[in-house]
Parts: C-alpha cells; structure tokens; sequence
C-alpha cells in the first residue's frame, strides 16, 4: 500500500522512514504521496577516455567503477551544470533515505524534467527494506535542447509502501553504505 503524506509522517515518528535532513512541511517538497529529494552537490560524467571493459556486473565494486569510468564533479553554487541531449551521469540524492524492512520505497521523476528529456533513473527505482543511503540515480538526457541543472535541485520523489509482512531479511547488496 503506497503511503499517503500523513503515513509517510507517522513512518518517520515511529521510526520506519528516516529522511537527513528532512525537508520542512512548508518546502513544497512534500507531496500528497510522496516526498521530494535534492540532487547531492557532486555527479560522476563518464569519462571521455575509459577503455576499460567491464567484465563482471554481479561482483562490480561501486568506488572502482566509479573511479575507473568516471570522472567526480562539483556542481557549483552558481554555475550548476549543463546535461547535454544524449549525456548520461550517475547522482545521488542529498538526503539519505533509511528504509526498516516493514516499508519499500520507490523513486520516480519529475515531470517539469521528463517534459525536457530527462529520465533520473534508467531502470532502478527499486528501493528494498533495510536499505539506509543516499540513493544513487542514473540520469540520462533524451531531450534535444541543452539543460543547466543548478546545485541542489529538486530531482526525484521518493514513494513509500507499506509491507504486508516485514521482510525477512534487509537489504545487503553491494551498495549499502556506498553513499
């Protein structure tokens, strides 16, 4: 059962859902399902002259490929960067999102970006119970025209479901505490 605003609010008191920093009720970013997160201050561009192949997708360790495939950069505070039509980046959400295993969460995107061909995730909205980091978005420009995306801009909104059982087991995939 997807949670409303007043659900998600309860899951954080109790302690299911925990949101850092928690955006204020009057930010705007609280949905009536959903909460809307920030892009972190630093993206990965691939770089230009990666010749590496990737060899095993099942054991990928995320800070090798991340310094192997791509380059770190500061999103100034002024300046932000431009997504070009085709670019594709990694991001990561400024909040980190802790999930117990009663509750499973979902990113989606926003349509002010989808509108201008900008998808945050390609196939991963999927967040599992236990999870606890910032969540990692793969940000791809369809769109034709050229997009400045300033520092922290409001990029995904998180969606919250209730289990119907807890699980049995909490989220221990290789990208837990890669934030």
């Amino acid at each position: 059962m997807l949670l409303s605003d007043r659900e998600i609010q309860i899951a954080i008191e109790d302690g299911d859902l925990r949101i850092n920093p928690l955006p204020e009720e009057e930010s705007g970013r609280w949905q009536p399902a959903s909460i809307d997160l920030r892009l972190d201050t630093v993206i990965w561009v691939p770089k230009e002259d990666a010749t590496k192949t990737i060899s095993d997708l099942e054991e990928i360790d995320i800070d090798t490929y991340l310094n192997d495939y791509f380059e770190r950069v500061n999103i100034g505070p002024t300046n932000g960067f431009v997504l070009n039509p085709g670019s594709f980046l990694l991001g990561r959400t400024l909040e980190t999102v802790g999930l117990s295993k009663q509750l499973s969460g979902r990113i989606e995107g926003r349509s002010r970006l989808a509108r201008v061909g900008i998808g945050v995730h390609i196939t991963a909205p999927k967040i599992d119970p236990g999870f606890n980091n910032p969540i990692t978005l793969e940000i791809f420009h369809h769109g034709k025209v050229p997009v400045l995306i300033p520092r922290d801009m409001v990029i995904c909104t998180l969606l919250v479901e209730r289990l119907g059982w807890p699980s049995g087991r909490a989220y221990q995939g290789i990208f837990q505490g890669a934030g």
